[in-house]
Formats: structure tokens, sequence, C-alpha cells
């Protein structure tokens, strides 16, 4: 086994132990009272509002898989709507085993069902990832803004429950943090060979992330990403309301919480451990504000439901992708 294959390795190790490690955290936090709290809280939830979200959760895949094609068209590329939302679906599979190289897989599978070059399609994934991410982060600084009180009190809340209730160490942690991401960084620039390969792999890219530009049907492809982010938001919404105990929570509660299980997915496969606990101790904040008793364990719950249903579905969906993907050509072929 050479360096890199070790180093993935050992990455994919890393992020398994950690999501196992915070799953063993958050039923250890609790009491036996509180488990079986969490236990009645899942089972009462309503399923109806559950299996909608579900619902929700597939119209987002299919309608990413078609607004695929208005990036892929500009390039030259022509590719089915069933071999797109296949090749997305085995990449989301992967990404839940092998962090990050979803993506990639996904550029590989239209690779093999419509001899699509891997390093066009993936520059249009990557559009769409930092599109993505321009949204995430206007929902986030627009909810955070308007929400600095509560959103100051949960990180503190996270703070406590990680580093215990002497947070006079924080600030040092903190520095401590910066500086080691620092000299990682500085590092890296500094490594002619790194930056290299850097600089190629953002040239290899130039003209997928640029398609977007050249699109002729943009306001088709606003129309899918204004469905996709709006059916997550309601999506993650359904389950607070399918438990009785969390569907008074407000409005900016949900998006908080919806942030910040979307930082715990970047922590772990899939957001294993991480999703739910940072979901739980958000909605926990809201619980306790409105005088509910056990409001840790019934958040716990709801992030159980959200991640556990979210991610077996998208499981099952991904393993029918895979059978079911043609696989016309080799791939060999690395252009």
């Amino acid at each position: 086994m050479n360096k890199s294959r070790l180093f993935s390795l050992v990455k994919i190790l890393i992020s398994i132990g950690l999501g196992v490690y915070l799953t063993w955290y958050i039923f250890d936090n609790m009491s036996k009272n509180e488990i079986d709290i969490f236990k009645n809280a899942i089972l009462d939830s309503n399923p109806w509002l559950i299996a909608l979200s579900l619902a929700l959760a597939f119209v987002t895949y299919l309608s990413r898989a078609y607004r695929w094609k208005y990036t892929l068209h500009p390039l030259g590329y022509q590719s089915s709507f069933k071999n797109q939302y296949h090749s997305l679906m085995v990449g989301y599979l992967v990404n839940m085993t092998i962090p990050r190289a979803g993506e990639f897989t996904r550029a590989i599978m239209l690779k093999r069902s419509d001899n699509i070059p891997v390093a066009g399609s993936f520059g249009t994934i990557v559009t769409e990832r930092i599109i993505d991410m321009l949204i995430l982060l206007g929902i986030a600084f627009g909810t955070v803004f308007l929400n600095q009180l509560e959103a100051s009190a949960i990180m503190l809340n996270l703070k406590k429950s990680f580093l215990g209730e002497d947070t006079t160490q924080d600030s040092h942690f903190t520095l401590w943090t910066f500086t080691v991401i620092a000299l990682i960084l500085i590092v890296l620039i500094a490594n002619k060979k790194f930056r290299h390969k850097f600089l190629s792999f953002l040239h290899s890219l130039k003209e997928g992330v640029l398609s977007i530009f050249r699109m002729k049907n943009l306001s088709a492809y606003i129309f899918h990403t204004l469905i996709i982010w709006g059916a997550y938001l309601i999506m993650f919404a359904l389950p607070f309301w399918a438990l009785e105990e969390t569907s008074n929570v407000p409005v900016s509660g949900m998006l908080l919480a919806f942030i910040f299980g979307a930082i715990g997915i970047s922590f772990t496969n899939g957001g294993m451990g991480a999703y739910p606990l940072l979901i739980g101790i958000t909605a926990a904040y809201y619980l306790n504000e409105m005088g509910i008793s056990n409001s840790l364990a019934i958040g716990n719950a709801l992030g159980m439901v959200i991640w556990a249903t979210q991610t077996i579905f998208l499981i099952l969906l991904g393993l029918i992708s895979l059978v079911l993907m043609p696989k016309k050509y080799a791939t060999d072929d690395k252009s």
C-alpha cells in the first residue's frame, strides 16, 4: 500500500472513529430515564410527516439530477436524466463511506454510462458545490445575524458539553486551533509540489466551473436551485413538527439547527454522530427556553430521527442506483 492510499485510509478510519465516538457520547450523556424518553419521543413521532420529509428529499435528488444538464450542455456533453440521477445517488452513497469522494465518483459514473470526460463533468459538480456553499453561507449569516443571542447561547452549550462548565481556557483552545491551522496552510503553500498540483487541478476544472456563465437556460437552473433549497428547508422542518415536544420551536431555531447540522456533516462520514448531536443541542436550547423538561433527550431524539431516516433512505436509493447504473464505457481514460 502506497503512502497516498495509506493516508486516505487513515482519514476514513479517523472520520468513522469520530462518528462512532460522538454516537456513543450522545447516549452516554443521557441517564437511563432520559434514554427511555428518547425512545418514546421517536416512537411517538408522526410517521406521515417523516414520510413527507423523505418524499421532499427525493424531490431534491430528482431536481438536482435534472438541473445538472444545464451545466453539461454548454460543454457539449449529452446524458440522459436517468443516468444523471443514478450517478448522483451513487456519489451520495460513496460519500457515506469515503468523505469527499462522492463528487469524483459521480463524475466517474457518468463517464462509464455516457463517456463524458471526468474532468469536464467534475468541474460542473464543483460549480454546484460552490453555489450550494454560497447559499448555505447566505442562510447562515442571515440567521446568525438575526439571532445572535440564541446562536451565542447554543455555542456556549456546545463548549460546556465538550469542555465542561469551566470555560476559562476557551480562548487558549481557540488560539491554539487557529495557530495549528495557520501553520498547516503555510507549510502547504510553501511546498512547490503541492502548489503546482493545486494550480493544475484548478486549470483542469476551469471549463466545467465556467460553464454556468455559458448556460442558455439560466432561469431554469435558478428555478431548480430554488426548488432544491426550498425543499431542503421544509424537509428539515417537518421532523420538528412530527415530534409533539419540538413542534413549537420557532423557525429561527429550526434554521440554526439546520446550520449547525450542516457543519456536523463535514466532520464525519455522512454526519454520523456529529449531525444528530448538534441538532439535539440546538433543539434542547429552545426546549429549555419553553420550559420543557428532559430537553436534551428530546433534542437528541429529534436529531436522530432526522439523521437516521434521511441516511437510511439515501443508502437505499444509492444501492438501487448502483445496481441500475449503466456501465457501457471503460474508465481508464483520464480525460
